[in-house]
């Protein structure tokens, strides 16, 4: 019996709705207007998705708000302070107002490393004097040497001419970026520096000291006489005038001295002019690979960036450094990171991510512990100690660590891996093994299920290896493990969250006195020979061990090639695999001239003949 034409138009209903449920709607450009305490009106430009933690994000990056710290935002109908999570898509209107907010004492701290942070790039990244470097009007300062050099090239390309040989080549329209360079572009050392520096200050208080007033820094501008601010939980004022009190100590500034407004929007300007889409030159750390030129002409000194000064309440970054995760339970959490449901992709997702979350934090605690290990281990042994063997063993919490010394021996190969037969105790065969069975079984679970390589971190430091382990028995207080993990969200949105440098150690141990350059000069000579010396006699040892070692063949595999080996079974099996027969594989021919444009064309082309296909098909069924 044939259906009825009802209930054929309803299927066909169920089915559009179902089709625009699986369309993706793309996000959409969104201007955000926001007031400011001075009462004018910033417009900023984010996407449908942005949550008011991605406007203040906006803000930090503009010039006329990057200074500002410790506020909420309010809305006329959601009211006062919006939670970070609220998407201004279902802000209507699209206008903010910004609340300024009281301070604590971290606060206050915080809000002047904003400012020395972002006035750092008239002085940190200016490049030595001697050294080649952009200038103010982008020339490059060369050096006497350089002069020579290029004095003599010039001399000997006209020689050539004379001689009618050919000319070389032009050079290239860019220079060749150089290492020293780096921090050239984020340098405005052409400009007044608005700041020449800014300390606490160790005066009496000029008026009685209240509840609310923190501590008193000492502020000297580009021009004039140091003077003496108060930061307090309302703001900041000179040092007996509290009714010239000020919420951003940019403001105070400007009000009291005309030379720093002027320097402070010159600044602002450049930054404009430099780059019109924000991305203002602060916030930087050390750079792992180069530092700051300041570093050159101070080496001793080695002078912190603000966002890294602990004088002003910066860090290496990392997280944990509050001392709140000494104790966690670390084998109990994941236990239960491993029993948690994972048959659904939502399932799965939701576990991931307590995943990420507690194997970054765990990372960073694990750091922490083995570096202050290390340290200890270091200023317990004694200097003329050659003991290689000794291993120091520590239990912190349901941390173990277990830290020895590096072999001077570079014939050796280290077995130093999160999942290495040292650190799981496990012979080579045995290795292989397990890493054969994990890798057949495998699963979307398969590294959340491996509790023993997931809580291992290898620590090398200062000639010495820390491997910390979570300790593997679990206390349960009942008979089963909780179904979820008591773990926080990373802070600012987990901004830097995937950054492998978020978390540094400084080595450089720098000196209160400096000493003379003529010193400086013939400590680092020495310090460069006798390292040499040292590199030169341990490559020499270990080459000698090298060649008198036999070649023993071991044979190791990766988990990860048993999963290719089962994936690749599967894919023959179900005939995914299968090649095309010669004569049904068609030789395109090349469109050339197009670029990129000849490859869209023919994916155009593709989709075009796979849908006719697909309706000729219809129409003979």
């Amino acid at each position: 019996m044939a259906p009825k034409a009802g209930k054929m138009k309803t299927s066909k209903g169920k089915g559009g709705d179902k089709k625009k449920k699986e369309e993706k709607v793309l996000p959409k450009v969104i201007e955000v207007t926001v007031s400011t305490p001075d009462d004018s009106l910033v417009t900023l430009k984010g996407i449908s998705t942005d949550r008011i933690l991605d406007v203040k994000k906006l803000l930090a990056v503009h010039v006329e708000t990057c200074h500002l710290t410790n506020y909420s935002l309010s809305h006329e109908v959601r009211g006062p302070r919006l939670k970070e999570t609220v998407e201004i898509a279902s802000l209507k209107p699209t206008h903010l107002i910004i609340i300024e907010e009281k301070y604590a004492e971290n606060d206050a701290v915080a809000h002047i490393r904003r400012l020395l942070d972002i006035v750092a790039c008239t002085t940190a990244f200016k490049s030595p004097a001697g050294r080649t470097g952009i200038g103010p009007n982008g020339d490059g300062a060369e050096s006497k040497k350089a002069k020579e050099v290029k004095e003599k090239e010039e001399s000997d390309e006209a020689t050539e001419k004379e001689k009618g040989e050919a000319a070389p080549p032009p050079p290239p329209l860019y220079p060749p970026p150089r290492l020293g360079q780096f921090y050239d572009f984020f340098s405005f050392s052409h400009l007044t520096p608005p700041l020449q520096y800014v300390r606490r200050s160790s005066r009496l208080f000029l008026e009685d000291k209240t509840e609310d007033d923190f501590f008193q820094i000492d502020v000297r501008v580009c021009s004039g006489k140091p003077m003496t601010v108060v930061a307090a939980s309302e703001g900041f004022y000179p040092a007996g005038k509290r009714s010239a009190l000020c919420h951003s100590l940019v403001g105070l500034l400007q009000q009291i001295s005309r030379v720093f407004d002027a320097a402070y929007r010159a600044l602002m300007k450049s930054f404009t002019e430099h780059n019109k889409f924000g991305n203002l030159p602060y916030g930087f750390r050390v750079n792992t690979w180069v530092v700051p030129p300041v570093v050159a002409e101070y080496p001793s000194v080695f002078p912190p960036l603000p966002v890294e000064d602990e004088s002003w309440g910066g860090n290496g970054g990392g997280l944990g450094r509050d001392g709140k995760h000494n104790n966690r339970q670390w084998g109990k959490d994941f236990a239960i990171l491993a029993a948690m449901p994972c048959k659904t992709p939502e399932e799965r997702q939701v576990r991931d991510r307590k995943a990420f979350l507690l194997h970054s934090l765990f990372v960073d605690i694990s750091v922490f512990k083995a570096v202050s290990t290390i340290k200890n281990v270091i200023e317990c042994a004694p200097k003329s100690s050659n003991l290689v063997a000794s291993v120091h063993e520590e239990r912190v919490g349901d941390l173990l660590i277990r830290v020895a010394k590096d072999v001077s021996d570079a014939s050796l190969k280290l077995d130093c891996k999160h999942d290495g037969g040292q650190v799981l105790g496990m012979t080579t065969e045995e290795l292989s093994r397990r890493n054969l069975l994990k890798g057949i079984t495998a699963d979307e679970s398969a590294t959340v299920h491996d509790t023993s390589t997931l809580g291992v971190v290898v620590v090398r430091h200062c000639g010495y290896t820390a491997i910390v382990k979570v300790f593997p028995e679990v206390k349960l207080e009942g008979n089963s493990l909780p179904e979820d993990i008591d773990i926080e969200d990373q802070v600012e949105g987990g901004a830097n969250a995937l950054n492998v440098n978020s978390l540094r150690l400084l080595l450089h141990k720098p000196s209160s006195p400096q000493p003379s350059l003529m010193h400086r000069l013939q400590s680092l000579d020495l310090e460069q020979f006798s390292a040499r010396t040292i590199v030169r006699k341990v490559l020499e040892e270990s080459l000698i061990k090298l060649q008198k070692k036999t070649i023993k063949h071991v044979r190791s595999i990766r988990w990860e090639l048993g999963a290719c080996w089962v994936q690749h079974l599967q894919n023959q099996a179900s005939g995914k695999t299968d090649l095309k027969k010669p004569e049904e594989a068609k030789v395109e021919p090349p469109v050339k001239g197009l670029g990129r444009q000849g490859g869209l064309l023919k994916e155009i082309k593709k989709k075009i003949d796979e849908k006719q296909n697909k309706n000729e098909q219809g129409k003979e069924v």
